[in-house]
């Protein structure tokens, strides 16, 4: 059932008819709805305007951008970072930079759309994936394999501990990560998981992703060498497109006291979640990481009948399996966590 608003919600989603306790999306630090947030980004927006409609490229240049990118891969623990429009912009570049130098492209299980070419190689297991790598690598001395992945991939195989990557002959593979779904959650800092992926020792290692989920930021960002980075900086698909808004990138540099705050109110919110709900509750579930995964269509309809809306629709495409999450974000209060806890358990009870 498809529910259309007039307004974004944050904690709760009004449509015209009714007033529901919200627990889906991405707005993970509840960042998009936060006044403290807005009034920054309003603030940026007077100085930076809108929008910057201009190629990168151009001959007039706004700082802002080359101040975001240092300071991103600084946070990230990267040498150099590319901003784009949005983390699928960053997906596209990146297919394109590997299809256009012949390299071998392969994709492990749950891997993005954003990130699989026509011409990759995609995977249901990494069993497959490890034997068709290494036959690969031993049956050529031209050693240009690349292998997609995103560290968040609700399944539960990656983050945090990627043993079954591990396993795999990274020290002859460059590995990209689409790392949306960690912006703003993995790390210390929160900007990701490109320090803890570096350990892997990887041949070359990528990261790009969306900033525009737990971060609320409209741009993609492209994390890794010095040299890769130049590269894609002179690529054609980069000067042609648009970059992110000057405002927003602005907004998230000097926002970081608040989304410490907020990463903390989530964590908060993620604990009552899984000590107030019944064990009862098959959960997928990532630690650190507020989504929750099911497979339970007569819950999401108990939850609907009670006023409380999930994330439950078919993705990527009409014919693909059903998505059931549950999602929190820091704008949830603790009442809000426990009517939702309090209603999975009388359904769970009832059955």
């Amino acid at each position: 059932m498809n529910h259309y608003l007039k307004r974004s919600p944050n904690s709760r989603l009004v449509t015209a008819e009714e007033e529901f306790l919200y627990f889906g999306g991405t707005s993970y630090l509840g960042l998009q709805s936060d006044s403290e947030f807005q009034d920054l980004l309003i603030q940026n927006i007077r100085i930076l305007g809108t929008n910057w409609g201009a190629s990168r490229k151009s001959n007039i240049r706004l700082c802002v951008f080359e101040e975001f990118e240092d300071y991103l891969a600084q946070k990230a623990g990267a040498e150099s970072c590319l901003c784009v429009s949005s983390g699928y912009m960053a997906g596209q570049m990146l297919k394109r930079h590997f299809s256009e130098q012949d390299y071998q492209m392969f994709c492990a299980p749950h891997t993005h759309p954003a990130i699989i070419h026509e011409k990759s190689r995609l995977f249901q297991n990494y069993e497959d994936l490890s034997s068709s790598l290494v036959d690969h690598l031993n049956s050529t001395n031209e050693q240009k394999v690349v292998l997609f992945l995103d560290t968040i991939d609700f399944s539960g195989i990656n983050f945090p501990h990627f043993e079954s990557l591990q396993k795999l002959p990274l020290e002859n593979v460059i590995l990209v990560a689409d790392d949306s779904h960690g912006f703003g959650l993995i790390g210390e800092d929160g900007y990701g998981s490109y320090s803890m992926l570096r350990e892997l020792n990887a041949k070359e290692l990528i990261v790009c992703g969306s900033l525009g989920k737990a971060l609320a930021t409209p741009s993609g960002a492209i994390l890794g060498r010095k040299s890769r980075i130049e590269q894609l900086n002179e690529m054609e698909f980069f000067a042609g497109g648009s970059p992110p808004s000057p405002a927003a990138l602005k907004t998230l540099m000097e926002a970081e006291a608040l989304i410490k705050v907020k990463k903390a109110r989530l964590l908060h919110n993620i604990e009552i979640f899984i000590e107030n709900c019944t064990q009862d509750f098959e959960l997928v579930k990532i630690a650190g990481h507020p989504v929750f995964g099911y497979d339970n269509e007569k819950l999401t309809d108990y939850l609907l009948d009670r006023k409380i809306i999930t994330t439950n629709f078919r993705y990527p495409a009409p014919s693909s399996p059903l998505v059931s999450k549950i999602v929190l974000n820091a704008q949830h209060s603790t009442d809000d966590i426990l009517e939702l806890t309090a209603a999975i358990n009388s359904y769970f009870k009832s059955i």
